[in-house]
């Protein structure tokens, strides 16, 4: 009696803790790997002139395979899919680590289109457990910021002072997707393993259902998030070559880079107060504003300082654009959609990173420097964050009633 009393009050800190865990496995997969596929890139072989090219195609690959895994999310199981990405995953992360330029680029082809999958999977899945509650979902996002940050600190240490050298990054993500991929696989059930899983939070159709109806708003909704993470991406492209251009050491570009995650903990912390007071459409054009201060104090800096400064404004607004949209597009869509939902989202944000790759990349060769580029996208930023403000998905979209 006294166990079935308490079974209400603990089920909730169980369901969040395990999704805390996945996103501190999905977070941790990527800082093995992410931040230094650049460099492993050059190591094997490619020309540098090549590596934006590289991540253009990346960004394609991300943005037509996050919606099929998304379809297949819906229709197989969200839990079996995801356990089959990583598994990919694993084979191509593992591949990374050999340090030939045809098995690179093999592998990069095949990670791009694994790890395309993660985040809107392990998001769908998040969501719909945490009953599409937002402020629960800002706590156990933290988790992939924290296991990013710890990851990449260890894996770079790994790269000095380990003989794995730089087989680290390759070696270290394809182990941890083998290990997430086998705790999502435990998580399976005997249902799920034959029919897969159709957890959903509960939303009334809304986005998806209200296609033929909703064009231009949804099209405007969309169109904002991709000039919004369009602007958010270039300070992750650029920050980089940024504090190079002001005389910053290796240490500083490396400051700059991680400052953003570090600020992401406390923004994810206070967002359930921050949307209680200012509901998500109006902290949604903070976050905006917030990134487009970024930008522009990172293009205009004297000194490294300020851009490490500025890359702390980044993180705090990241953290409230990302959260309010996901959570606006995922309630606005029918619940036997939330993965296609939350794979539309997550390809805004690939289209963000395509527009900077292919306008971003001439003008820096046509200029010679960096700061044209964060100052273009960091005006683009907040005046794509009213865009979709203006067209913010509600639940009432599927009788047109905005």
């Amino acid at each position: 009696m006294g166990l079935d009393n308490h079974r209400p009050v603990l089920e909730p800190h169980r369901v969040t803790l395990r999704l805390f865990l996945l996103m501190v496995a999905r977070g941790s997969t990527f800082g093995a790997l992410s931040p230094y596929v650049t460099v492993l890139a050059i190591r094997a072989g490619l020309p540098v002139a090549l590596v934006g090219p590289l991540s253009a195609a990346s960004a394609i690959i991300t943005l037509i395979m996050a919606q099929a895994w998304g379809g297949f999310g819906d229709r197989l199981g969200r839990r079996r899919v995801l356990v089959v990405a990583y598994l990919v995953g694993a084979s191509a992360a593992a591949s990374l680590a050999v340090g030939m330029l045809p098995v690179f680029l093999v592998g990069y082809v095949v990670w791009s289109i694994a790890s395309s999958a993660y985040i809107p999977l392990v998001d769908s899945i998040s969501l719909a457990r945490l009953g599409g509650s937002r402020s629960r979902f800002a706590r156990v996002r933290a988790g992939a910021t924290s296991g990013w940050i710890v990851t990449t600190i260890a894996v770079g240490a790994a790269i000095s002072l380990t003989g794995a050298g730089w087989a680290a990054p390759g070696a270290v993500a394809a182990v941890l997707a083998v290990i997430t991929a086998g705790s999502v696989a435990f998580r399976l059930g005997r249902s799920e393993l034959r029919t897969g899983t159709g957890v959903a939070a509960g939303a009334p159709g809304g986005l998806w259902s209200g296609v033929r109806a909703q064009v231009r708003r949804q099209g405007l909704f969309l169109g904002g998030l991709v000039i919004v993470f369009g602007g958010a991406n270039a300070p992750g492209i650029f920050t980089g070559p940024r504090v190079a251009e002001l005389g910053g050491s290796g240490w500083e570009i490396g400051l700059a880079t991680a400052a953003s995650s570090i600020s992401e903990l406390p923004a994810y912390v206070l967002l359930p107060l921050m949307l209680t007071r200012l509901g998500g459409r109006r902290l949604f054009l903070l976050g905006g504003c917030l990134l487009g201060l970024s930008g522009l104090l990172s293009a205009v800096a004297p000194n490294p300082t300020l851009v490490i400064v500025a890359r702390l404004l980044f993180g705090a607004g990241f953290a409230w654009v990302v959260v309010p949209s996901l959570g606006a597009i995922a309630g606005a869509a029918a619940p036997s959609r939330q993965a296609a939902a939350t794979s539309l989202h997550f390809a805004t944000s690939a289209a963000g990173s395509l527009v900077v790759a292919i306008a971003g990349l001439p003008l820096v060769g046509l200029t010679g420097s960096v700061s044209l580029v964060l100052a273009v996208a960091a005006i683009g930023t907040p005046v794509g964050a009213l865009v979709a403000a203006q067209a913010w998905p509600v639940r009432e979209m599927r009788t047109g009633r905005a």
